[in-house]
């Protein structure tokens, strides 16, 4: 992805460190990275709450970072509802990324 590597080293986090936190092997973040491979709609909703931009900026189609409005009063059961129909392994990844979003 375009702004990946951008944002990750904003963070000083590595690739390891991004992999694990999104719950994928640290081959498929550097894929995605590199521009090898394109993450699914999921994984880049992912990043996107993970870095608190939009998805745009993530993919290059705007310099706005968009930053991501998470009011869970308002938007508490949409959000609710993404998370009760993501797999496993999303709910885990997005528990992740909730939980470092919480550390900043």
């Amino acid at each position: 992805m375009i702004r990946l590597f951008e944002l990750r080293t904003e963070r000083e986090l590595s690739q390891r460190e991004m992999a694990k936190a999104l719950n994928v092997s640290q081959g498929t973040y550097n894929n995605w990275e590199n521009s090898n491979t394109q993450p699914s709609i999921e994984q880049l909703i992912a990043l996107s709450m993970f870095f608190g931009v939009s998805v745009d900026y993530i993919i290059g189609n705007t310099d706005d970072f968009g930053v991501m409005n998470l009011d869970v009063h308002d938007d508490r059961d949409s959000i609710l509802g993404l998370y009760n129909s993501a797999s496993p392994e999303m709910q885990s990844a997005i528990k992740t990324i909730l939980k470092e979003y919480n550390k900043k």
